[in-house]
């Protein structure tokens, strides 16, 4: 089997793992749309517009997947040209290859902005702390970008040494700011669970399901990178094909974290509101340790 004959293989592989996931977050967006209008969580409208900004973008891009697969088994310029399917798979001056690559640094993008926007909002709207997260995702921005563009040309080579140095540079900032930023999330979480425990008379720690919820999210896009930067790092080729997996699956993480936030909810009694109340809103969680403080000082 040649390495074209492959290449065709893994994107028609890819492009049925990622139907699937896609099914997966149309049935996540209807959920979280109907979270947001029946629960109306706080910092509700920017979590719809989030949330479906990224929905059409991965929309968008299971489009253009199956685009490409019908140009290129169906297309009889194609068809008739041996291992036609495979050589345009492999054409870098492919403009809808082009398309969806830029929808996938897009949506990434998008989904390390929310998650940057999470933090802030945890340490109490504290911008400090969102410093170095920004100028990572600046960087992934830039090497992201820089490395698209040079697949432009036709000649241009997906094997070239810059391509790879910028799209290896750029999956470890993706990996390394998803990491950082969930772990500074999910040690604010836990510490304001202590305080709360230590400033109520009910005890025990109450945040343990969203910090469950927000380490699986976080891991979920975390470990994907991961797979696709360990695929590329070793020269397969199946690193590059596998971004059309990941667009599902960074549409995916805020999603999860706002379903399973409202179906909590929905099994929950009144004391145990504001674990539903940190997933979506943690400001209100620190407001609450704040006015327990007051009232144990008065």
């Amino acid at each position: 089997m040649s390495s074209g004959q492959t290449l065709a293989q893994m994107n028609l592989t890819c492009m049925w793992l990622a139907a699937i996931l896609y099914g997966i977050n149309c049935i996540l967006f209807g959920t979280c749309v109907c979270v947001i209008y029946i629960r109306s969580p706080a910092h509700s409208r920017l979590l719809l517009y989030a949330t479906s900004f990224q929905f059409v973008m991965s929309t968008a891009h299971v489009i253009l997947m199956f685009i490409q697969a019908m140009i290129a088994f169906t297309n009889p310029t194609i068809a008739a040209t041996p291992d036609g399917a495979n050589l345009y798979y492999a054409a870098t001056g492919n403009y809808i290859f082009l398309a969806g690559q830029l929808i996938y640094i897009v949506n990434s993008l998008a989904q390390e902005l929310l998650l940057i926007w999470r933090l802030y909002v945890v340490w109490n709207q504290n911008f400090k702390v969102c410093i170095l997260p920004l100028i990572m995702w600046v960087a992934h921005c830039a090497t992201a970008s820089v490395a698209v563009a040079l697949l432009a040309p036709k000649n241009a080579s997906i094997f070239s040494y810059t391509f790879r140095v910028l799209s290896l540079s750029g999956w470890s900032l993706e990996m390394i700011l998803n990491v950082s930023v969930t772990a500074g999330i999910v040690y604010r979480i836990w510490q304001t669970g202590q305080q709360t425990a230590a400033l109520t008379s009910a005890g025990g720690f109450r945040y343990k399901g969203t910090i469950i919820t927000i380490v699986e999210s976080g891991g979920l896009i975390a470990a994907c990178t991961c797979v696709i930067f360990c695929l590329w790092a070793a020269g397969n080729i199946a690193g590059l094909v596998g971004s059309n997996i990941a667009v599902q699956v960074a549409t995916m993480t805020p999603l999860l974290i706002i379903v399973r936030g409202g179906l909590r909810r929905s099994y929950s009694n009144v004391g145990s509101y504001e674990r539903y109340s940190y997933t979506l809103d943690p400001w209100r969680s620190t407001s609450f340790v704040r006015k327990l403080q007051t009232e144990i000082a008065q």
